[in-house]
């Protein structure tokens, strides 16, 4: 998202390369703010279900990229992709970690973080294809349907397997 976006935003939006680093200071800004209290409401949720709701929230914030002008609905769609990513990354390790064996914990982990730098290698070179080739919205669209997928994908891995005791979310708080 971050190689295309900015390059997106500048030759379709006439959005300046401050405009855009704004954005990025606004999505670190909801990090800081919110992402402690983000992390205390979901740990004691269903994790499958947790990486749902974070990906509709990356499928609303992609999706909005190939709809809206305007560019505070851009600073929005950056806030609302944030939020999904709060959501989804903690999560997304534990489930990794949870899905391995003790034993082999190290190399399920090592495997988990290269499956983000395939993307990371593929992505860029094919958002340029569509951005110079198609209607430069079709990349947000797609985006967004891909994380449709996704979400559906959650859902059913939750259905199947999130019973099993390594899945289960944390126990929850007792009252101080």
């Amino acid at each position: 998202m971050y190689n295309s976006l900015s390059v997106y935003l500048r030759d379709n939006h006439g959005v300046s390369a401050q405009g855009y680093g704004f954005m990025l200071t606004t999505s670190a800004l909801t990090v800081i703010f919110l992402q402690f209290w983000t992390t205390r409401r979901i740990k004691h949720a269903p994790p499958f279900l947790m990486m749902a709701f974070g990906t509709l929230f990356y499928m609303v914030g992609f999706s909005l990229f190939g709809f809206v002008s305007a560019y505070w609905l851009f600073v929005s769609a950056i806030i609302v992709i944030t939020i999904g990513e709060m959501i989804i990354m903690p999560i997304s390790q534990a489930l990794a970690a949870n899905f391995a064996p003790e034993a082999m914990r190290g190399r399920y982990m090592a495997a988990f973080s290269l499956t983000w730098m395939v993307p990371a290698t593929i992505g860029p070179g094919a958002a340029g294809i569509i951005l110079d080739n198609y209607n430069p919205n079709l990349l947000w669209y797609s985006g967004g349907a891909l994380c449709a997928v996704s979400v559906l994908a959650y859902v059913a891995l939750h259905q199947r397997i999130g019973a099993q005791q390594r899945f289960a979310p944390g126990p929850a708080e007792e009252p101080a």
